[in-house]
């Protein structure tokens, strides 16, 4: 992820109509994603993005 702009879990939940508990099973599923700070995930959102874009069902396993 390196100094790319980063999103807390919950502002990418909200930014991308899901609640915080579809966005842990999105990390937790691609791992890509998110990096963990000091117990806190960071989303990357161009990585989120191309996740959200790439699959039609993944919120049919949340």
């Amino acid at each position: 992820m390196g100094d790319r702009f980063c999103l807390t879990l919950l502002e990418a939940a909200e930014m991308n109509g899901f609640t915080a508990a579809e966005m842990h099973i999105l990390v937790d599923r691609h791992a890509e994603i998110a990096a963990n700070a000091n117990g806190s995930y960071r989303i990357d959102p161009d990585a989120l993005k191309a996740v959200v874009d790439g699959s039609a069902s993944y919120l049919k396993a949340a």
